[in-house]
């Protein structure tokens, strides 16, 4: 493999002239790579859930309150569903109740602020619900 030395890229021209094709082309060197890197996966970790595991800790309220909040959203989002179909779930309305009563404050502002907009939505599905359940 030969080191040459660095070169400046060719500064921007204005727009190119119609009908100027640019090409770029592979010198002999390059054409062929002598070793090719495994690929690997770029993903991020499973979550936080895989971390706090690894560090073998407790999970703080943090962590805790942001989980909670998923739950609480995904539980939303499958009560939106179920009604769209016709159909009131009363496990659902009971996981709602539940992770609303294990609110605790986390000590970030914004999370407590965005959880605390969770919760009223929450709320406001479970009064609904209530009202549907209520005899006329």
């Amino acid at each position: 493999m030969k080191i040459e030395p660095i070169r400046q890229a060719p500064s921007a021209q204005g727009a190119k002239k119609a009908g100027e094709v640019s090409r770029f082309e592979l010198g002999q060197e390059s054409a062929a790579p002598s070793r090719v890197a495994a690929a690997s996966s770029a993903t991020a970790a499973h979550g936080i859930d895989a971390l706090l595991a690894l560090q073998g800790g407790e999970p703080d309220a943090r962590s805790r309150q942001a989980r909670r909040g998923r739950r609480l959203l995904d539980a939303l989002d499958r009560l939106t569903r179920a009604l769209l179909e016709g159909v009131a779930p009363a496990g659902l309305r009971s996981e709602l109740h539940g992770l609303r009563g294990q609110a605790e404050p986390t000590g970030e502002e914004g999370l407590d602020a965005l959880l605390r907009e969770i919760d009223t939505r929450a709320a406001v599905e479970l009064a609904k619900l209530d009202a549907l359940a209520a005899p006329a």
